[in-house]
């Protein structure tokens, strides 16, 4: 019974909660991230850093969603594999503004990049930490 409650309660979580274009999935380990954020953690984050977020999955799970899905890249262009890796959007955290989304131009990449507002953001953060408690109170 509590097994098929958990199983319904995520089931409406991710109905409601990733209705968004971009989904948000359960990270457990580093191996779990996207590629542009395992490549972001090697290279700005230290050995012990590294650890520490194996270790806290739900924090990882949250980076994870800055780094690889709190943005788009824009329409009408086209983008490559080793482009979406090179994207950075914590370098652009001081260009999102609070209620609507803004569009960059990333000079590594060569493209132009939705960036998610941070009520959009705030809400998927929500919705992992949400995910989170559910798988834990088993």
């Amino acid at each position: 019974m509590k097994t098929t409650l958990t199983i319904l309660a995520f089931l409406c979580i991710s109905f409601v909660g990733f209705s968004q274009t971009n989904t948000v999935t359960l990270v457990q380990k580093f191996a779990d991230c996207a590629p542009v954020t395992q490549r972001l953690i090697q290279a700005n984050f230290s050995t012990e850093q590294r650890v520490e977020l194996e270790k806290d999955t739900r924090k990882l799970a949250k980076l994870n969603y800055v780094m690889a899905q709190s943005y788009r890249f824009a329409d009408n262009q086209m983008v490559l594999r080793s482009q979406r890796q090179l994207f950075d959007a914590k370098s652009y955290e001081s260009y999102r503004q609070k209620d609507r989304r803004v569009t960059v131009f990333d000079s590594t990449t060569g493209l132009y990049v939705e960036l998610y507002s941070w009520n959009e953001m705030d809400a998927q953060l929500t919705q992992i930490d949400i995910q989170y408690d559910i798988v834990s109170s088993n």
